[in-house]
């Protein structure tokens, strides 16, 4: 119960770090008519958790979240950029991880974070989203399990908050897909304990090329 309100506040839509400007190559796919209703929306989401996040992100934030050396964590996160293909997907995680992280840094001014902006700002690190968010979640006192079941949360409820603007979608069938997502959030932290962060592979071709198309966009609502 203790690790529940900072759960809650970093975790919340109201925190400042920007995921709401982002869609993740959402705005592509209601584009062009591939996702139409709720039941696609929760296609993709899955597939967020399971073979983005569960492959790539998570395995980032739980190594970071156990990690006292700031070149280690620099390490991480770089290897996590080299797996994010579109140039717009890795710009917004570094736009968001830097906002976290200063925003985080104000709350807990853990050392880590402070290295963390430091190494961002001098160039020495990209400072991923998640990277951001293993460090604010271990200085609020977050286990990892809890920390990957935040960033899970998070990025569902962003991409679902991108589908309230961009489709015809009820609030009520918004909430239902994101309630209906908790399994798979709790399977992709299982799932992201036994990955290496040496070993992150994220596997979603489709919303891969969605992310990239977005970038040349006539029209777009949302940055990425």
């Amino acid at each position: 119960m203790r690790d529940l309100l900072p759960a809650l506040q970093i975790g919340d839509s109201l925190f400042p770090s920007g995921a709401f400007s982002h869609s993740s190559g959402l705005e592509t796919l209601v584009a062009d008519g591939v996702v139409t209703s709720a039941a696609h929306l929760a296609e993709v989401l899955d597939v967020h958790l399971q073979e983005r996040l569960a492959r790539s992100d998570l395995p980032a934030l739980l190594a970071v979240h156990a990690a006292d050396d700031p070149a280690l964590v620099r390490e991480v996160d770089r290897a996590l950029s080299a797996v994010k293909l579109s140039s717009e997907e890795r710009a917004a995680s570094e736009r968001m991880g830097l906002r976290l992280a200063t925003e985080c840094a104000r709350l807990a001014p853990a050392p880590a974070l402070k290295a963390l902006i430091a190494d961002v700002r001098a160039g020495r690190t990209p400072g991923n989203a998640a990277v951001a968010l293993g460090l604010a979640t271990r200085a609020l006192g977050l286990s990892r399990e809890d920390a990957g079941l935040v960033l899970c949360y998070s990025t569902s409820a962003a991409l679902v908050s991108a589908a309230l603007r961009l489709m015809r979608l009820g609030h009520g069938e918004a909430q239902a897909v994101l309630l209906a997502a908790h399994p798979a959030m709790r399977a992709a932290v299982t799932a992201a304990l036994d990955v290496d962060w040496r070993d992150l592979g994220p596997c979603a071709p489709q919303l891969d090329v969605a992310a990239a198309r977005h970038e040349r966009a006539a029209i777009r609502l949302f940055a990425s």
